[in-house]
Formats: C-alpha cells, sequence, structure tokens
C-alpha cells in the first residue's frame, strides 16, 4: 500500500481558457498543493502590486473595517450552518468581475454604516442642544420667564448663555457690577457645565461682546414657540426630546440589528475575500508554455495520484496533458524536464540535473487525534522537510513526561487537565491554535498526576482523601541523590533518542554510513560514559583497572574521531572528495564538540529535579504561611480557605508556565538539536470554501481574431441580404 505522506508531482499543460476553470476543479479535489513559481512556501496573501492585487487588498481593508464597524469576530461566522441548496451561486467571467461583485456589497453596507453614523452623531447633537435647552428653561423658571415677562426689557437686554465650570470665576471677574453694569445669575446644569443669563443695558453692546468672547460662552436662544403669557411651555420642549430620542433610537437599533439580521451575508463576503486572495495567488503560480497554452505545478498524495489524473482528463479531455513525477522519502530523486517518468529513469544525465526535488516539496503532517496538539510545538521550531522524521509522535510522549517530572502533585495535575479540558471544548472550532495548547495542557496535567505519585504529593501533601500516598519513586525532598540518578536517566534516554531519530534520518536519505559512525557511535559513547559515571562514580583509578570500564566512552569516542578518513577510504561518495587531512580535522573537532555538548545537555536535564525541589518548597511555604494563622474564629477559617486557594493558584500559574517553558526549552535545544532541522513548510490544501457559497466561472469563447472577422464578414452579408429582401418585398409585392 502506498504511504500516503508521500507526494508526487504533476505537471498540467491546459488551454489557457480553461485556467480558471482548472483552479475551480482543483480547489474542489482537497489534496493539492499547488507549487509556487519560485519554489518556495505556499503563500496566500500575494505580493505583487498589481492593479488586481490593489483591488482585492482594498476589499480586504474595506470589509476589515466593516467587520470592526459592526463588532464581528471570524469566529461568530464559524458557529452558522447553511444548506447545500440554500448557498448563494455566484456565476462570473473572471476574478475582477468577481470582486466588483463583492466590493459593491461591501461598499453598500460601509456607506450606509457611514450614513447612520452621521444621523447618530446629528441626533447627538441636537439632543445635546435639546437637553441643555431644558436645563436652561428650567434654570429660568425659578425666575418666572414668560413670554410676557419679555415686555420689560426695553432699555436692557437679556440674555441667556452656558459655559464650562472652570470659567465661572473668569465670569465673576468679568461682570463686576463696578466695571461693567450688570445683573447676573448661575446654576449648574451638568457636571461641567454651567447656566446663567445676564441683564445689561442695550448700549453696552460692544463692551458685553468682548468679555463674553473671553470666556466662551455659547448663547441660548429665548423663542416665544417654547414660552407661554404666564409660564414656560414645556411640553413641547420634551415632545421635541421624544423625537429625538426616538430618531436616535432607530438609527442605533438599525445599526446594532444589522449584524444579526446580514451576519450569514457577511459570513458569506468573508469566506469569497479568503476565496478570492487563494484564487488570485493560484492564478499567479501559471506559466506560459506556449500562446494557448498555460503551465500548472502542483503535488498531490501518491495515493490519489492515479485518483486525480483520470478525473482531470475526464473533465477536460483535449484541453490538458498531464504528466508526473513520483517523489519517495527514501531516494534522492532528480528535476529532469518531467518529460518522462523518474521510475523508468536508469541514469541521469548532468546536464539537466538540478537540486534534489524533495527540498522544494512540502510536508505532509498526519498524526492522529492524540499527536495532533503537539504539531504546534513542533511548528514553534519549525516545520519538518519532506524527508524528514515528524518528531510530533515523540514529543507527544516526552513533553508531557519531562513536563511532569519538574511539576509533579496529582492535585494540581488534576487542576491542569479540567483547564485543558474546558479550553480544548471552548475553543475547538474558533480559536485552532489555543485550543491545540488547552489539549497539550491537558495532557501535560496526566504527566504531573503520573509524576505526582512517583514523588507522593498531592496540593504539597502526602495523602489523598485521608489515605497515606506511597511514593513510587522517592519525594525529591528526602533523597536527592535516587533523584540525580534518575534525572540523569531520564536526560540519557532523551538525548539517546534523538540521536536514534538522527540515525533514522541519515538512513532514509541514503547515508547508512553517517548513521552508523556519528549517530551510533555518538549513542554508544554517552551511553558508555553514563554507565562509567553511574556505576564506577568520579573515582578515576577504578577505571583504569579491571574490567577497564573507561573502554565504554572511549572506544566510542575513537571510532568518532576516524570514522571520516576511514570513509574516504572505503569510497563512501559524500566523503572521498576530501583529503585525509581535513575529515581527521573534522573528526576531531565533532568528537570534542560531541563531549562539550554532553556535558552540557546533560547537565541542562538537573533542571526536572530543581523544579521539583523547587514546587516542593512553595506548597511548604504556604503550607508554612496558612499555618501562622491561629484561632476558632469563622473569620480565621475562611482565610486559611482563601489562602490556600490563592496560594496554589499562583503557584499552578507561576511555577506551571516555568515548567512549561523548561520543557520547550530540553525539547528544542537538548532533543530537536541532534537530528532534527525544521526548514520544510507544510502541505496546505488549495481550495476554495464553499460553506456559505459557490462560485462558477465562465468558459471563455475560444475564437481567435480571423474567426472573428469572418464572423463579422457573415453577419454582414446576412444584413445585405436581409435588407434587399425587406426592399423586394416592400417593392413588388405589394403591387
Amino acid at each position: 500500500m502506498k504511504n500516503s505522506t508521500e507526494l508526487c508531482l504533476i505537471n498540467v499543460f491546459i488551454d489557457s481558457n480553461y485556467k480558471n476553470s482548472l483552479l475551480n476543479h482543483l480547489s474542489q479535489i482537497n489534496n493539492v498543493h499547488i507549487k509556487p513559481k519560485s519554489g518556495g512556501q505556499l503563500k496566500v496573501n500575494v505580493e505583487n502590486t498589481d492593479p488586481l492585487t490593489e483591488s482585492i487588498k482594498k476589499l480586504r481593508y474595506d470589509f476589515n473595517i466593516l467587520c470592526r464597524k459592526l463588532n464581528i469576530d471570524e469566529s461568530a461566522f464559524s458557529e452558522l450552518n447553511i444548506s447545500k441548496n440554500d448557498r448563494t451561486l455566484l456565476k462570473v467571467n473572471d476574478t475582477e468581475e468577481l470582486i466588483d461583485k463583492i466590493s459593491d456589497d461591501v461598499n453598500s453596507f460601509n456607506n450606509r454604516i457611514i450614513e447612520l453614523e452621521k444621523y447618530i452623531d446629528n441626533a447627538k447633537i441636537k439632543l445635546e442642544d435639546k437637553t441643555t435647552l431644558e436645563s436652561c428653561y428650567k434654570f429660568l423658571d425659578k425666575f418666572h420667564l414668560n413670554r410676557f415677562s419679555l415686555t420689560y426689557f426695553d432699555q436692557l437686554k437679556f440674555k441667556v448663555f452656558t459655559i464650562f465650570s472652570k470659567n465661572l470665576e473668569n465670569l465673576k471677574s468679568l461682570f463686576k457690577v463696578t466695571e461693567f453694569p450688570n445683573f447676573y445669575r448661575t446654576e449648574r446644569i451638568a457636571n461641567e457645565r454651567i447656566a446663567f443669563f445676564i441683564i445689561y443695558p442695550k448700549d453696552k453692546e460692544d463692551d458685553f461682546k468682548e468679555k463674553i468672547d473671553i470666556i466662551h460662552a455659547k448663547e441660548i436662544h429665548i423663542l416665544k414657540k417654547y414660552l407661554a403669557y404666564n409660564k414656560i411651555n414645556f411640553i413641547r420642549i420634551e415632545k421635541e426630546i421624544s423625537k429625538i430620542n426616538k430618531t436616535l433610537w432607530k438609527y442605533k437599533k438599525e445599526l446594532e440589528e444589522m449584524k444579526e439580521k446580514y451576519l450569514l451575508k457577511f459570513a458569506t463576503m468573508h469566506e469569497n475575500v479568503q476565496n478570492i486572495e487563494n484564487y488570485i495567488w493560484a492564478e499567479n503560480q501559471f506559466e506560459y508554455f506556449s500562446l494557448s497554452q498555460l503551465l500548472l505545478k502542483f503535488y498531490c498524495s501518491l495515493n490519489k495520484k492515479n485518483e486525480i489524473e483520470k478525473d482531470l482528463n475526464e473533465n477536460f479531455n483535449d484541453k490538458i496533458v498531464i504528466e508526473s513525477i513520483n517523489i519517495p522519502k527514501t531516494l534522492i530523486v532528480k528535476d529532469i524536464q518531467l518529460k518522462e517518468k523518474v521510475e523508468k529513469e536508469k541514469s541521469y544525465d548532468k546536464n539537466k540535473i538540478s537540486k534534489d526535488l524533495r527540498s522544494e516539496t512540502p510536508k505532509i503532517m498526519k498524526n492522529n487525534r492524540f499527536f495532533k496538539p503537539f504539531e504546534i510545538i513542533t511548528k514553534m521550531y519549525g516545520v519538518p522537510s519532506y524527508s524528514e522524521i515528524d518528531p510530533t509522535p515523540f514529543i507527544a510522549i516526552t513533553f508531557p513526561l519531562l513536563f511532569g517530572l519538574m511539576f509533579g502533585d496529582i492535585g494540581h495535575g488534576l487542576c491542569l487537565v479540567i483547564a485543558g479540558l474546558i479550553g480544548g471544548i471552548l475553543f475547538r472550532n474558533r480559536k485552532k491554535n489555543v485550543a491545540a495548547i488547552s489539549w497539550v495542557i491537558f495532557y501535560c496535567g496526566w504527566g504531573a498526576i503520573f509524576a505526582g505519585f512517583l514523588y507522593g504529593e498531592f496540593f504539597g501533601q502526602h495523602s489523598l482523601f485521608g489515605t497515606h500516598i506511597e511514593p513510587l519513586l522517592e519525594n525529591p525532598l528526602n533523597n536527592i541523590t535516587t533523584l540525580l540518578k534518575f534525572v540523569i536517566i531520564v536526560g540519557l534516554i532523551h538525548i539517546n533518542l534523538g540521536w536514534f531519530l538522527q540515525f533514522l534520518n541519515y538512513w532514509r536519505n541514503n547515508k547508512k554510513y553517517l548513521s552508523i559512525t556519528d549517530s551510533l557511535f555518538k549513542i554508544l559513547f554517552l551511553t558508555g560514559g553514563s554507565f562509567l559515571i553511574l556505576s564506577w562514580g568520579f573515582d578515576i583509578n577504578s577505571w583504569l583497572i579491571y574490567p577497564y570500564p573507561i573502554l565504554l566512552p572511549l572506544i566510542p569516542g575513537l571510532l568518532l574521531l576516524v570514522s571520516k578518513p576511514i570513509g574516504k577510504t572505503l569510497s563512501i561518495s559524500y566523503l572521498k572528495e576530501k583529503s585525509y587531512s581535513s575529515l581527521l580535522g573534522e573528526g576531531s573537532m565533532e568528537t570534542f564538540e560531541t563531549f562539550l555538548s554532553v556535558l552540557s545537555n546533560m547537565s541542562s536535564y538537573l533542571r526536572l529535579l530543581a523544579l521539583a525541589l523547587a514546587h516542593i518548597a512553595l506548597m511548604i511555604s504556604v503550607q508554612a504561611i496558612i499555618g501562622l494563622m491561629q484561632g476558632d474564629f469563622i473569620i480565621i477559617e475562611i482565610l486559611k480557605i482563601g489562602g490556600l486557594i490563592f496560594g496554589n493558584v499562583i503557584i499552578i500559574l507561576f511555577e506551571g508556565l516555568l515548567a512549561f517553558v523548561n520543557t520547550i526549552r530540553l525539547h528544542f535545544y537538548e532533543f530537536f538539536f541532534k537530528f532534527y532541522q525544521g526548514n520544510g513548510f507544510e502541505f496546505v490544501d488549495f481550495n476554495l470554501d464553499e460553506k456559505f457559497s459557490k462560485i462558477k466561472f465562465n468558459i471563455k469563447s475560444e475564437t481567435d481574431a480571423i474567426s472573428e472577422e469572418i464572423e463579422k464578414e457573415i453577419n454582414l452579408s446576412k444584413e445585405n441580404i436581409d435588407r434587399a429582401i425587406t426592399y423586394i418585398s416592400s417593392k413588388y409585392l405589394q403591387s
């Protein structure tokens, strides 16, 4: 059975008129990774500056503004469901027409929102003015203002103003009676606003304007429509305020309901914008093969190759030519024109050979449900290359275990399990990365529970619901030496696992000699050295007597030193072009670096013991602080419970984060560094989302310039004949 993660490269030569149809068809397959012209990683966002790209950038910008104004998050779209029959069908000739259609919809909504915002702002200003006017009239009502009272002012002026509260002192200093004859009264009508009326002589109008401008006062006009002969007509003012409030409420409601009413429409727009971005990128990956033919390269799973080729041939018939080449992970495949299948090639023409195709081939990261969340940890370092082993299944086991050894507590582990489970369920359909990290925390919680049984710890206690926990290993505080040996063995296994994976990578890349002389010798060197220290300690004299344990690391070290010169003697292809002296120098440096790296790597695993001790010490500190609270009062008991909860939460957050970061470090620097490059890129399906809509491109006419001219001549001749028939019929048949 073919490996589902092995790929093949397919070249498709197609009539240029069927370009859109081909892309549309490939998007339905969901097993196609379009190869960029540059040979690099798939990038959805186009970086060109052509008009089409600028149009989609503007469309994306306008749509983002629309979502921001309506406070729409992408997660709201994922919760919508619609049947296939209810999807919107978009029939267009090309991407330009599609962009224009979506842009018209987006601009229509944006324009309406701008209108509503403008209406709301105007209504708010009017409402503020009317509210201020009402407050001022209530202030004037205390002085019995009415339409009749205004008739008393013949030689005097009566005006009403509002000012900011901070200008009150300026008002008092400007309108001193000794300097300017007047009479005024003030009243606070809002937190920062003061209303006042003032009476002054008409012949002092110019002086008054100069003073009133200094304090930036706003005049409130006394309108007769609000005054009766004996009182102020507050009913009319209230009706006007009510009318403005209703208008304001109507505009606000329309704006608020727009999100709910048209959410499906916005989801369709969002889907189409993403589809257009993907589509334009894919369009730019076509290469001109001839005047009428285009070339597109894409990868697909090896076990789907025949099915895809058959499907394309059936749908495009004579409009398409397909060539393919299989790319095994364990065989160097050269790019040699793709005119003949690589399986039939007996040798390669050196003039046609370019780089190994595997270096440009994407990686399918195919892991089961248990391992899948740990892909986020792997990708933080880098995506594995096509021929590299994916380390995700290995770190799915080692990551929780190493975390647990630093955070060993049954109770705290249960808290992490619950928190991870809640996060994984809540964010499963919205934020994939958050959901993945939640599941990683969930599994780390189980690692902490496992280590909790090793140490005999439950929230810092040595009993579980009243039952004493018998530690499977040893409490770190009771026997540090035992735990020290244990973490050294853990480090030995972890590092050797990394070199074993390096062994497998060398082997599958046809570097079998290096897999033995590099990876295997390093495993023997580290294992022999660790066994030497654990069994004989640092007593050098005991190393040199029978059974001569010094030979355990010494022999692999010497073999590591001379393996490359020996490889040249054995005519190993990737070593024979170098001189013996350079190979011996490389071997010496590599042996020395291996010795130093082994010392530093093994010492790094001491952090397992250090953080385990820190975790227990923090719990002891919390319990000691709680123990200082003495008394039989209920408030003391409440404080004790609150203190325990708070202390445990802080330890889980702070020390849990510290353990998580150090677990990542142990994997990145002590584990990945041994075998993992992480310089690949992930297989990304080219597909157009069709949850809310379906795009259908019309096939362009295939008529050429000559055919068009002939058709014009035929149409012209037909028109002349029709005229002649009409003329003859009208002239002779009537007579």
